[in-house]
């Protein structure tokens, strides 16, 4: 006697445990994915949070160079936020102070972006590291820690808030005039801490790009050639490190009415220009673009970051 004439045409345990195998092959992946990723439909209440109140400051190292007097110090926030920061301040004191420069640049530049700008310039200026990345340049790769990713990029916002609450606590900054410099990587982020503190009066965003997943796609070329899969990949990168709602082009709208200026290369070849287009469109009114010539702006390209430079800087001494 044979079970096989009572089941239905087709059947077989076979088919059961490959449909099963598969069933799993996409579900645990699916929960896997969906757990490590954080709810951040708004993240706005988490990002004053994690920056809480200036608790402490530690002075590593003061100095004097020609005009200027520099700090190296570390930010303590009560949420156990730390951020590590320059600043350049004239020696000579102004009645109405210095109008301030702050700079979030790219990941390896970091607070020592300050050094970058000519110390004949009139003015107050810091640059923060990106929260946790001397942890990573010290320890290395030792294991793959989504969540330590994802917290690193989540700090950053609450990192640039508590740097501008103590910057504007010091006498010797002008309150009327807060320009914030997000550079390459730190033009992605810093359209989020000025669209929520109002006392940023203009912001820069100097070689910057929407659209996160085109971005990292673009950067992927000749490292994946296929391209479903390096698309594929950019969007789970970017889930992963949860930049979906850290995407600028759904922050700049909220920065107006204040000033809002645009920098960008014609010749960049690590931005796609439909990317740096999407990230122009979301921007409301008053807000002015720059095209420049020359390539993506690093350290090593000195001619074009004293361009860049000069722009901003005149634009600081000239208009408020």
């Amino acid at each position: 006697m044979s079970y096989r004439g009572d089941m239905p045409s087709g059947f077989s345990w076979f088919r059961i445990v490959l449909w099963s195998i598969l069933g799993l092959c996409v579900i645990v992946p699916s929960y896997v994915v969906w757990s490590i990723l954080p709810d951040l439909s708004d993240p706005s209440d988490e990002f004053y949070q994690r920056k809480g109140l200036l608790q402490s400051i530690d002075i590593e190292r003061e100095w004097q160079d020609g005009n200027s007097i520099f700090r190296r110090i570390t930010l303590h926030s009560n949420s156990g936020l730390k951020v590590k920061m320059t600043t350049r301040l004239p020696q000579k004191r102004s009645a109405q102070g210095y109008p301030l420069v702050f700079i979030l640049g790219g990941l390896r530049t970091g607070c020592e972006a300050v050094h970058q700008v000519s110390q004949q310039q009139p003015i107050v200026l810091a640059a923060i590291s990106y929260p946790h990345h001397d942890e990573w340049a010290r320890e290395g790769m030792k294991s793959i820690d989504v969540r330590q990713y994802q917290q690193s990029v989540r700090d950053t916002v609450p990192a640039v808030l508590l740097a501008l609450d103590y910057l504007l606590a010091q006498q010797s900054v002008d309150k009327q005039q807060v320009e914030l410099v997000g550079v390459s990587l730190g033009a992605f982020f810093v359209s989020i801490p000025a669209a929520l503190d109002q006392r940023v009066t203009r912001t820069w965003l100097v070689h910057g790009a929407g659209e996160p997943e085109k971005v990292i796609a673009h950067k992927l070329k000749g490292r994946i050639n296929v391209t479903w899969l390096r698309k594929l990949v950019a969007w789970a990168g970017a889930r992963l490190i949860a930049v979906k709602s850290l995407r600028p082009e759904n922050w700049l709208w909220r920065i107006s009415p204040r000033k809002l200026v645009f920098i960008n290369s014609k010749d960049d070849k690590e931005l796609p220009l439909t990317s740096v287009a999407a990230l122009h469109r979301s921007a409301s009114q008053p807000y002015e673009v720059i095209w420049t010539e020359g390539q993506h702006i690093n350290t090593g390209r000195t001619e074009i970051v004293q361009g860049l430079v000069d722009i901003i800087m005149h634009r600081v001494q000239t208009t408020r």
